[in-house]
Order: C-alpha cells, then structure tokens, then sequence
C-alpha cells in the first residue's frame, strides 16, 4: 500500500555512486527521475528507504503532466535513503 510522504526534488538528493552507474546502464533521464519521484506512488523500502514508482495506473492518473515523459518514466523506481540519497533506480 502507498504512503504519503514529502515529495523531494532530484536537486535536493545526492546520487550514490551506484545510483549513479544504474541510472547510466539504464539510460535513465533525470528529468524522468523528477517525474518519478513527483507523481510515482511511494512504498517503504526497507532500511529506512523510501521507493517511489511509477506504474502503470500511476501514469494514467498523471497523463497530462506526464505526457513528455511517460513512455520512459513507466515502471521506473527511485529509491532513497532516509538521509536524502538516491540508493538506485
């Protein structure tokens, strides 16, 4: 089931190393990080994390604001620490 939480903004999180190698091999944007992360739902992920994903009802729910990037934002997860870092995507 979703929580709800503060929504954070990809400026405002640091980007491990791992996240960062991922987010490369998965040719993940940062802007579909942003939209992830701003209209995804959001599940606790263990060790204080926080997973936010963008499903498929999700983007059906958003479709107006995500009409640019919806195509590459489905089923993508970003999935941050409690101290504000992106753990992997």
């Amino acid at each position: 089931m979703p929580i709800v939480s503060l929504r954070p903004s990809i400026s405002e999180l640091k980007l491990t190393n791992h996240a960062s190698v991922r987010q490369q091999q998965r040719g993940i944007l940062a802007g579909v990080m942003e939209a992830v992360l701003a209209f995804g739902d959001v599940y606790r992920a263990g060790d204080g994390c926080v997973a936010y994903f963008l499903g498929e009802q999700a983007v059906r729910r958003h479709a107006d604001q995500l009409r640019r990037v919806a195509d590459r934002a489905r089923n993508v997860a970003v999935v941050v620490s409690g101290d504000g870092a992106v753990v992997t995507v």
